[in-house]
């Protein structure tokens, strides 16, 4: 973590300190001054203290941000923001008629991977349980048309710059707040970066329906999507298991399909040259590789220096990909296998049913790992690579496709951190509701 003011603030509040006041305003007074303040703020400060999934974090990260909100943003009052919000981290069960509810707006997470575990689940409860109304997918169009084919929706359109400067990305409010003003309607926010996690507000409290995933169930190691499927259920009583990821039916595809995005944080990745052995290691075993080439930039470079490296197999290939992640999900759908690490394709694969091998690195604890661990119907094998060396890794990967290609498919345990050996989706079945943080609705 570099040493930004918001880093330093970051710093105190993880080793349990208060927010010291002058290091509070000099965080706010850098981040509305630059661009680099901005990006200290979201990069040292706010994904920190999210990351870690912790009911006191949470807390610190309301009182700064809402004061961030407040000079950028001079009509809103930081008190009234953070008094809202205690109010609306209730959950509170949905008690009318829903064959009576007209509009129902859903939040996107902006992120893909987000999108598929957590947002998905909620846009089709809204479409089972709201059988009159007519359903808002609120952000990205890209995200929107991977779910739109398999349920009617509608778009509302919210460009968000995940990158941008706090002003930039506290500029889409104004326009926000005025299409998701319909009277009567439903807003669900899934802890959504439009609404900066619940802080801007929208809507009526009554009708406004916010899923606090940082510290919900926080001493209970889940999934963010069995999070999503238990508050689905408690709050509209729709029983689910299945996330939305639309794909085009191909009657041939690659054996492999690899995704090695890292989001901008390249403590995701394992060390140079993993990535050009791992290739090289599917192609000597004749398999035929689709690699997405991700978002271009470095991430792009990376892989044309992997593909760079790979000497000819008996039979095997290796092919980059340009496009759009939806066509991305098709190619995963028409695998045999995905390999990744901790990315939106992941959660594609388990969502599709493909096996899949996720490699899990740079992580901010064990907490963060286990609740981005996808949650659907594929068979998946999650790797903590964290200290372990590239042979080790190779090894295993080894395991996993001779497993998946000889038919077998992926079995045993491949994770390097002894403390996660036995972890089993059917081991979360049992876990009960714990006293700290948040409740869910009974």
């Amino acid at each position: 973590m570099e040493n930004t003011s918001a880093s330093r603030l970051a710093a105190s509040i993880l080793e349990g300190g208060r927010e010291p006041e002058e290091l509070v305003q000099a965080v706010i007074d850098e981040a509305l001054a630059s661009e680099a303040g901005s990006t200290a703020l979201f990069r040292d400060l706010v994904e920190p203290l999210a990351d870690r999934f912790e009911f006191r974090l949470v807390n610190a990260y309301t009182h700064v941000f809402s004061r961030v909100i407040e000079a950028a943003l001079p009509e809103l009052d930081a008190a009234e923001l953070i008094e809202r919000f205690m109010r609306i981290r209730r959950p509170h069960k949905f008690i009318g008629n829903p064959e009576t509810v007209e509009k129902v707006f859903v939040l996107s997470r902006v992120t893909i991977g987000a999108d598929i575990a957590i947002t998905s689940r909620i846009l089709r409860a809204a479409f089972v349980h709201f059988p009159n109304a007519t359903i808002y997918f609120v952000g990205p169009r890209k995200n929107y048309e991977l779910f739109e084919p398999e349920i009617a929706l509608e778009l509302v359109e919210v460009p968000y710059k995940r990158t941008g400067t706090v002003r930039e990305r506290l500029g889409v409010y104004p326009a926000l707040k005025e299409a998701l003003s319909a009277p009567g309607a439903l807003i669900i926010d899934p802890d959504s970066r439009l609404s900066q996690l619940g802080l801007l507000p929208l809507g009526d409290d009554d009708n406004y329906y916010f899923f606090e995933s940082r510290s919900w169930w926080s001493d209970e190691d889940m999934p963010l999507g069995e999070m999503t499927e238990r508050w689905v259920e408690q709050t509209f009583e729709v029983p689910l298991h299945v996330p939305i990821v639309a794909v085009e039916d191909r009657l041939e595809g690659f054996d492999v399909t690899i995704s090695l995005g890292v989001g901008e944080n390249p403590e995701k990745a394992m060390p140079w040259p993993f990535e050009a052995k791992l290739l090289q290691l599917l192609v000597d075993r004749g398999l035929r590789v689709l690699i997405d080439t991700g978002a271009g930039g470095a991430e792009a470079e990376r892989v044309h220096q992997a593909i760079a490296e790979v000497k000819p197999g008996a039979n095997g290939s290796v092919t980059p990909y340009y496009g759009s992640f939806k066509e991305f999900a098709s190619e995963i759908n028409a695998s045999h296998l995905y390999i990744g690490y901790d990315s939106a394709g992941g959660h594609a694969a388990c969502a599709l049913g493909i096996p899949g091998l996720l490699l899990f690195r740079g992580f901010p604890n064990e907490r963060f790992m286990i609740r981005w661990i996808p949650w659907g119907d594929g068979e998946l094998e999650v790797m903590d690579t964290e200290d372990l060396s590239i042979e080790t890794v190779l090894d295993r990967v080894q395991e996993a496709v001779e497993a998946v290609f000889s038919g077998e498919g992926i079995g045993g345990d491949l994770d390097g951190d002894d403390d996660l050996e036995d972890f089993d989706e059917d081991d979360l079945d049992d876990l009960d509701d714990e006293e700290d943080g948040p409740k869910p609705a009974r």
